[in-house]
């Protein structure tokens, strides 16, 4: 089977410092199809651009039936569609599936292109082992939980798979990916899926659903250990959505990793909710070797807190920030611009808080209707959704990412505000607080962002390259600061 991960800008003009993660996803896919003895092949276009040059080599180490799993969030679906129609149009015979969360949501527009055959929903790699055997040997599928095809010219939808048992999925196959070790950043890891929350900017409920499963303890310790003995990873940054929602599991976890010694070899970061530490965890916490927190904060309005239906509140979040700093914990945040029925002084009050919690790192986002979301059916209520073709604009990070010529259109703006005010008060408040010397100086000396999404090469200092490049995009950033004065 022919795995694609297509190419997504997200990051825009900082791209060549965020870590290029290996696809966490679909190295799950492939890794469940070897342990059911199928042949894989990966394409990750952050790697190797699609072209037909590139299919056709990677067909010829495949046979027939040719089957292609593509996968596709909302902001990079135009680009699946694309490599679709690439591949149905140089071999028209192959069987496309589309997954992840834009099919998952929206499975009748995906399936509205002729270069689709199959949709799977929700979590794959029990659907998607099961449908490649149907395909292979030419059987029937039309009774197979969590798939969407087209049958007589109507979509067919059959019912939801059950979430697969994470003690069955093999561990994560990073041999795979060890041909472009000199390009991936293999510092990331998965130990858990889902979050027992419903926030309404949160499309990865249409995935997990609100059900919290983890990993095996004993699959993540040697998952951990493989990084650092086999590929010598110094840092490796937790992808879990919410990482200490269950204490004691936390607590089983810490202690392998203290009795591993890992804290020797390395450092962790991890992301999660202001009620899920207390002191309890953080000192176990700082005992494995964690160095950084990343809390979603969101707001400092009590008022947004309730209808973002966080189960939180900006006091807790406050608790939570100074009692991980008291730990010892570097602490990033992150915020968002833009919410329904939001004013600019709630805007900049939460800019004031992330100065007056002295965060180490910040990101301010601006709200983002992706499809699933209730922030999704709020905007269209308001008449305020705004889609690009393609849904190229559906990027939370957009505002301050973009340049003049690049900016899209916001998916989303409130009733409240316009979507110039918006945009400059995301840029300002960015710029603000990251661009003042000693946040820079921190970053610079550092070299490990917030939560792996700021990277600088090791002994990047030694290298005009390097500094060249850092020159450009400080002017870049500031040509916005200034624009958005003018």
């Amino acid at each position: 089977m022919i795995l694609i991960n297509p190419r997504s800008t997200k990051f825009g003009i900082f791209e060549k410092y965020v870590p290029l993660s290996v696809p966490i996803g679909m190295g799950y896919l492939a890794g469940y199809l070897l342990g059911q003895n199928e042949k894989v092949e990966i394409i990750d276009e952050h790697i190797t651009p699609i072209s037909e040059k590139v299919l056709s080599e990677v067909f010829k180490l495949s046979s027939a039936p040719y089957v292609v799993g593509i996968s596709t969030l909302t902001a990079c679906a135009s680009r699946s569609l694309e490599i679709s129609g690439l591949v149905k149009k140089m071999y028209p015979e192959a069987k496309v599936i589309l997954g992840g969360i834009h099919p998952t949501v929206l499975p009748n527009e995906v399936l509205g292109s002729n270069d689709v055959d199959f949709l799977v929903r929700s979590e794959g790699e029990e659907i998607i082992a099961e449908l490649y055997e149907a395909i292979k040997n030419k059987g029937d599928y039309s009774n197979i939980n969590g798939i969407s095809f087209k049958q007589n010219g109507k979509v067919v939808h059959n019912p939801p798979a059950r979430l697969p048992d994470l003690s069955k999925i093999p561990p994560f196959p990073y041999h795979l990916f060890e041909r472009h070790i000199d390009k991936y950043n293999f510092g990331f890891m998965s130990s858990s899926r889902g979050c027992p929350y419903d926030c309404i900017f949160c499309s990865q409920r249409s995935i997990s659903g609100q059900e919290f499963r983890y990993i095996p303890t004993q699959t993540v310790i040697d998952g951990i250990t493989i990084l650092l003995d086999k590929y010598q990873q110094t840092h490796i940054n937790f992808v879990d959505d919410n990482f200490t929602v269950n204490k004691s599991r936390i607590k089983e976890l810490c202690e392998s990793m203290i009795k591993k010694r890992f804290y020797e070899k390395a450092t962790f970061d991890c992301q999660t909710r202001a009620d899920a530490v207390n002191d309890e965890v953080l000192v176990l916490l700082k005992k494995a070797g964690f160095r950084l927190i990343n809390f979603g904060l969101e707001t400092a309005s009590e008022r947004l807190m309730v209808i973002l239906n966080k189960k939180e509140t900006v006091q807790q979040n406050i608790d939570a920030v100074k009692l991980a700093k008291k730990h010892g914990f570097g602490v990033s945040g992150t915020f968002i611009f833009g919410l329904p029925t939001e004013t600019r002084q709630e805007r900049w009050s939460a800019y004031r808080l992330a100065k007056e919690l002295d965060l180490d790192y910040v990101r301010f986002n601006n709200a983002t209707p992706y499809p699933g979301t209730r922030l999704y059916e709020i905007a269209k209520e308001e008449g305020r959704l705004f889609i690009e073709k393609g849904w190229t604009n559906l990027n939370a990070c957009a505002s301050l990412v973009q340049d003049s010529s690049t900016e899209a259109k916001l998916p989303y703006v409130p009733v409240t505000c316009d979507e110039k005010t918006l945009r400059n008060d995301v840029i300002k408040a960015n710029l603000f607080f990251s661009l003042r010397p000693n946040r820079v100086f921190r970053l610079l000396i550092k070299r490990i962002g917030p939560a792996g999404w700021f990277y600088l090469p090791p002994r990047w200092y030694l290298r005009p390259g390097e500094w060249f490049s850092l020159a450009r995009l400080a002017f870049r950033l500031l040509a916005s600061l200034v624009r958005v004065f003018i």
